[in-house]
């Protein structure tokens, strides 16, 4: 009966140990529990504090972006306008070689004659232009300089 005794005092030992590593597993575990608890609570108070701000920002996003479009949508009109230039050139270039293939070269130079002295003149005026324009420019600069050229005064007082 002894031995009986002895297993069954072991048996108790044996589940008084697992007892008392359930007990301290399921006590880290609530200890992790706690913690992540914790945790998630700071996520949310941060998710809070920074929602209203991404809100902010998606909507301050969503006015640039429309902005933008607008903007590349006013700017149509002008590569619309750009390329309307470009077949109208080619369409120039077309009908000159057009013409050109029908006129000698001796036609071809009296016709070009007024156009020629006209882009002549009207660069000799830009030049004289520019040329009257930086003699201005070196002139009021002349007049600045003599205008700011001060003599001081002896006041009397050395300090």
């Amino acid at each position: 009966m002894d031995i009986i005794y002895v297993g069954v005092l072991l048996c108790s030992i044996a589940f008084a140990i697992v007892v008392i590593y359930i007990s301290l597993v399921l006590k880290r575990l609530a200890d992790t529990m706690k913690s992540l608890g914790t945790s998630v609570g700071e996520l949310e108070k941060e998710l809070n504090y920074i929602t209203p701000y991404l809100t902010q920002t998606v909507r301050e996003t969503d006015k640039l972006v429309d902005d933008i479009g607008e903007k590349v949508r006013a700017t149509d009109s002008l590569f619309d306008s750009v390329e309307e230039i470009g077949v109208t050139v080619n369409s120039l270039n077309e009908v000159y070689s057009q013409k050109s293939k029908g006129l000698s070269d001796v036609e071809l130079e009296k016709k070009m004659k007024p156009f020629v002295g006209g882009i002549t003149w009207s660069e000799a005026a830009v030049q004289i232009y520019s040329k009257w324009k930086a003699t201005k420019r070196t002139n009021k600069n002349e007049l600045m300089v003599q205008q700011t050229n001060v003599v001081p005064v002896n006041t009397g007082r050395e300090g």
